[in-house]
């Protein structure tokens, strides 16, 4: 990955005066408007004071389509990528609350790309140039800008499967078990569902839970409860999927058998049966779990 380099802001200002360690007192940064764009390069990490920053009407009406509570303090960046790259632009370590509008070319409300509060993802084309805006979405007037830049981690990778036996409870309930391998996930979760059939009953119950994401193959076990009857001993349908998401993609695998449920023995052979559990969120990009603006 490219060197880090810390963009000193301050001594970019217009007109490059020698030596100049900051704009003078209640200046707005060079980087205010559009004309004074600061260059970012992939791996470039930003740290600006934005608090003179200003925004103007035009500013204002590119959040049009965004949505964002607020566009005050804004500053302006530039990207042009040598190849087709996936990047991240992240200021959630700024020490106020902001988001990124990136425009492809020239900066209006058709061209806005992408958009969001904390991190957003693009997909980066070659020889195009990106105008980025950084605003305080709160209408705090700016602070600590904070800004990364950089390649986007791979899509997360993983794979599940299912025992083919469970065990059924004498008070109705079931168990199921397998394994499942997840990686470069920043939230999975695993869900299915059993079905069996009783006479012309049709038994039916799902279940569901987050699991970890960090690399290593593990176990997976789940308890499966229908709100309309009793597992018993004998075969079932049972249908598994894995789902996890990274910063911009979700990935997910998926397993169907028919299984064989056993009665349980010992002092767990009998569990009565309740209610299903509400199942867990729907897994989506982290960047879809921001404080989700577009549109608002």
């Amino acid at each position: 990955m490219t060197t880090r380099r810390q963009l000193v802001t301050a001594v970019m200002a217009v007109g490059l005066l020698p030596l100049a360690a900051a704009p003078a007192s209640g200046a707005p940064p060079a980087n205010d408007e559009l004309a004074g764009a600061l260059v970012l390069q992939l791996g470039d990490r930003v740290v600006q004071d934005t608090s003179e920053a200003t925004t103007t009407p035009q500013d204002e009406a590119l959040n049009a389509s965004c949505g964002a509570p607020e566009t005050t303090a804004s500053v302006w960046y530039t990207y042009s990528p040598d190849r087709d790259r996936m990047v991240v632009l992240d200021v959630t370590a700024s020490d106020y609350s902001g988001g990124v509008l990136i425009f492809a070319g020239t900066p209006t409300v058709d061209s806005l790309v992408a958009c969001g509060p904390g991190i957003v993802g693009l997909r980066a084309r070659a020889g195009r140039t990106y105008s980025i805006m950084v605003v305080s979405d709160t209408g705090v007037s700016g602070g600590r800008l904070v800004l990364s830049l950089e390649k986007s981690p791979p899509p997360p990778r993983v794979h599940v499967t299912m025992a083919q036996r469970g065990v059924a409870f004498r008070g109705g309930a079931a168990r199921l078990n397998g394994t499942y391998s997840c990686k470069h996930g920043e939230f999975a979760a695993l869900n299915g569902t059993l079905f069996q059939r009783a006479g012309r009953l049709k038994i039916q119950g799902e279940f569901g839970r987050e699991i970890r994401c960090n690399g290593e193959r593990r176990r997976w076990s789940a308890r499966v409860v229908s709100p309309v009857g009793t597992y018993a001993r004998g075969h079932a349908l049972a249908r598994v999927r894995i789902v996890a998401c990274g910063i911009l993609a979700c990935r997910q695998a998926r397993t169907k058998r028919e299984i064989r449920l056993a009665w349980a023995s010992g002092s767990h052979g009998r569990q009565l049966v309740q209610p299903p559990t509400t199942g867990t969120q729907r897994p989506r990009p982290l960047v879809g779990l921001q404080g989700h603006w577009p549109g608002s």
